[in-house]
C-alpha cells in the first residue's frame, strides 16, 4: 500500500503547473480577471491560459511514490538487533549482523537499532535477497576515515530512522583507501547502490569530508528529521531520485546542493519537493537535476555559487517559499513552469533563463523581440500564478524561446548596463493575465507582444533614474495602477496589469513618495504625492511606447506623434502602477550580434 502522498498526487501537481489551462479550468483557484490592489500586487488568474508546455520525457505520475514504510514508525516493537558502538569495536545482539572489529555487516533483512560512538569503522549492508532494511541511529557517532562510513552495498531498500530527541554524527576522512585504480566508490559518507529512505524526528549530522555527504545510486527520499550535511563536493545526490516529503535540512556543500545524475532514462534524474525548510550554501548549484525539478511546497535559502535552482529538461514550481539570496543564474532550465508559491531571486547574471540543456546559458542565441526566427519554440516560461520578485545584473526574465504569462505578479529590478534587458525574449511574450513591472537599462528594452490580450505599457527615459526614483501611473480618475520605485539605477520601466484598459487615459509621473507598504519596490496602498508629471496617454494598442515626448512607434524604429502635456505637479492620490517605455532618442535599440 502506499502512502497517500504517491504517484497520483503527484501527477495532478505536475500538470497543474505544466498544463495550466486544464487546471485553471478544473480547480478551485479563481480563473477570472480576480481582485488586485492599487498596485496590482495580488496575483491575477486568467481563464484564458492554454499553453502547449510539457515536462518533455519528465513523467512524475511513473516516478513519485512513498511506501508505507517510508513513513516513520515506532521501531521498538520490530524486536530489533541491537548494535552497540564503542571506540574500534561494536557489539550485536540480535540476529542478521555480526561485528568483526570496527565493522558491522548487516546481511539480512530487518530493524537494527545503533546506539554509542565508533571512532574508526564502517555499517556494511549486504542483503542479497534485496530486503528492506532499517538503520535507527538511536544516538550515533559513526566514522571511517578512509571509506563511508555507512555503506549498502546490496539492499532492496535501506532506511535510516531518526529518533526523536536523538543526535547522531557520521563522518568520513578526506581520502579513501580503493582496492584498485579503476574503483571509485563508494565516496560519499552515507553511501547506498540501492535505494535510500531518511525518516524520523531526530537529527542526523553528516560530514562528507572526501567527496559527497549523502549519495544513492537509485531513489533517496527523505520523509522526516533534522539533517545538517557538509560535503566537499554534493550534499544529497540520488542518481534516479531525490525526493522530499518532510524534514529540516540545512546543506552546506563546495559542489551542488542537492543533485540528481541519471540523464540516461526516460522520467529518471527528478528533483521532488513535497514540503520541508531548505538551507543551502553550494559552491556549484544549490538545486540540479538533470531531468525536471518539481516544487510543491517547502521553504528554500538559498546561496549558490552557480544557479539556484537548475533542470537539464524542466522545472515546474507548484507551490512553497523559494529565496535565492545569492547566484549566478537563480532559475534555469529549457522549460519552466511557475503556477504558485512566493519567489525571490537575486542573480548576477540572468534572474530566471530558459536555455537548453546541462547548464547552458542565454547568450546569443539571437535577436530579441517578437518573432519566432532566433527562437527554439520548444522552450518556454510560462507563468500562471505565484509572486516571483527578480534582481539581477544580466536579464530579468530571459527566454531563448518564448513567454506566456496568465497571471500572478512579476517584479523585475533588472540590469543597469544596456547589453541586456529587464525583459529579454527570442520569440514572443503574450500576456493575458497577472500584474508584471520590469525596470532595467534601455539599450535591450522589450514589452511584451502585439498577439497579448492585456495591455501594457514601456516607458523610455532620455536619461538614467536613480535609484529608489518612484514611477506612479494613474488613470484619469486619479486611481493608482502602480507605484514602484526601482532598487536600482534605471532607463525603462515596462508595466502591464489589468487595470490597464483600451481607450482609457493615463498620465506617469516621476519622483514624490508614498505611504504605502513597500516590497521589492512594489508600494501596496497608501497615498502617492510630491511627483511630477511626465507624460500622458491613451491607450489604443496592446502594448504603449512611451517617452517624455508622448506615444512612440515600436516596431518601425521611430517616435510617433506626440503624447500628452508633461510637467505639473502631482497632488494627492492613491497607490501603484504598471508599464514600461521604449528608447530615451526615440529609436529601437538593436541588439549586438
Amino acid at each position: 500500500m502506499k502512502n497517500a502522498w504517491s504517484i497520483k498526487q503527484w501527477g495532478v501537481l505536475l500538470l497543474c503547473a505544466v498544463t495550466l489551462s486544464a487546471c485553471s479550468a478544473k480547480s478551485g483557484t479563481s480563473s477570472g480577471e480576480g481582485t488586485s490592489t492599487a498596485t496590482g500586487a495580488t496575483a491575477v488568474q486568467s481563464s484564458e491560459a492554454a499553453t502547449n508546455v510539457q515536462l518533455a520525457s519528465v513523467d512524475l505520475t511513473e516516478k513519485i511514490e512513498y511506501d508505507d514504510d517510508d513513513a516513520y514508525t515506532d521501531w521498538s516493537a520490530a524486536n530489533p538487533t541491537v548494535i552497540k558502538l564503542s571506540g574500534a569495536s561494536a557489539t550485536v545482539d540480535g540476529s542478521g549482523a555480526e561485528a568483526k572489529g570496527g565493522t558491522i555487516t548487516i546481511t539480512a533483512a530487518g530493524t537494527y537499532a545503533v546506539s554509542g560512538k565508533l571512532d574508526e569503522g564502517q555499517i556494511v549492508v549486504n542483503v542479497p535477497d534485496k530486503g528492506v532494511v532499517r538503520l535507527v541511529l538511536n544516538g550515533a557517532e559513526i566514522h571511517n576515515s578512509s571509506s563511508s562510513a555507512i555503506y549498502v552495498e546490496e539492499a532492496g531498500k535501506t532506511i535510516i530512522s531518526l529518533p526523536e530527541g536523538t543526535e547522531n554524527v557520521v563522518s568520513d576522512g578526506t581520502a579513501y583507501v580503493y582496492p584498485d585504480a579503476s574503483t571509485d566508490e563508494p565516496n560519499a559518507a552515507i553511501f547506498s547502490k540501492d535505494d535510500l529512505t531518511i525518516n524520523g524526528t531526530g537529527k542526523l549530522v553528516v560530514e562528507g569530508n572526501y567527496n559527497n555527504g549523502i549519495t544513492s545510486k537509485d531513489d533517496l527520499k527523505i520523509t522526516g528529521g533534522a539533517l545538517e550535511i557538509h560535503a566537499k563536493d554534493d550534499g544529497l545526490m540520488g542518481r534516479d531520485l531525490v525526493a522530499v516529503q518532510e524534514g529540516d535540512i540545512t546543506v552546506e556543500a563546495g559542489g551542488h546542493g542537492i543533485k540528481t545524475t541519471n540523464d540516461a532514462e526516460d522520467s529518471l534524474g527528478v528533483i521532488a519537493v513535497a514540503g520541508g525548510t531548505f538551507d543551502i550554501d553550494s559552491g556549484e548549484d544549490a538545486l540540479h537535476s538533470s531531468g525536471g525539478i518539481q516544487i510543491a511546497g517547502g521553504n528554500f535559502a538559498i546561496a549558490a555559487g552557480d544557479d539556484g535552482i537548475h533542470a537539464d529538461v524542466a522545472i515546474a514550481i507548484a507551490g512553497g517559499t523559494i529565496d535565492i539570496a545569492n547566484s549566478n543564474e537563480g532559475i534555469e532550465a529549457p522549460t519552466i513552469a511557475i503556477s504558485d508559491g512566493k519567489i525571490s531571486v537575486v542573480a548576477s547574471d540572468d534572474g530566471v533563463n530558459v536555455a537548453g540543456g546541462s547548464d547552458e546559458t542565454a547568450a546569443a542565441d539571437g535577436p530579441p523581440g517578437g518573432n519566432e526566427s532566433g527562437a527554439d519554440s520548444g522552450r518556454k516560461l510560462t507563468i500562471s500564478g505565484g509572486y516571483l520578485a527578480v534582481d539581477a545584473q544580466g536579464d530579468g526574465l530571459d527566454a531563448n524561446g518564448s513567454i506566456e504569462m496568465t497571471g500572478g505578479t512579476v517584479i523585475v529590478n533588472g540590469p543597469t548596463e544596456n547589453g541586456n534587458g529587464a525583459l529579454d525574449y527570442d520569440g514572443t511574450f503574450v500576456m493575458t493575465g497577472g500584474f508584471l513591472v520590469a525596470a532595467g537599462s534601455s539599450g535591450m528594452a522589450q514589452a511584451t507582444s502585439e498577439q497579448s490580450t492585456q495591455s501594457g505599457v514601456l516607458m523610455t527615459y532620455p536619461q538614467t533614474q536613480q535609484a529608489g526614483t518612484i514611477v506612479h501611473l494613474e488613470d484619469s480618475d486619479g486611481n493608482a495602477i502602480i507605484t514602484f520605485a526601482p532598487s536600482k539605477n534605471y532607463q525603462s520601466v515596462f508595466v502591464s496589469s489589468p487595470n490597464l484598459k483600451k481607450d482609457a487615459s493615463y498620465a506617469l509621473y516621476s519622483g514624490g513618495a508614498s505611504t504605502g507598504n513597500d516590497a521589492n519596490g512594489l508600494y501596496d496602498g497608501g497615498e502617492y504625492q510630491g511627483g511630477t508629471k511626465v507624460v500622458e496617454y491613451t491607450v489604443s494598442s496592446v502594448v504603449t511606447w512611451l517617452n517624455e515626448s508622448g506615444v512612440t512607434e515600436a516596431r518601425s524604429g521611430m517616435m510617433g506623434g506626440g503624447g500628452g502635456p508633461g510637467g505639473g505637479n502631482r497632488g494627492q492620490g492613491g497607490g501603484g502602477g504598471d508599464r514600461m517605455p521604449p528608447d530615451g532618442n526615440g529609436e529601437r535599440p538593436q541588439r549586438v550580434q
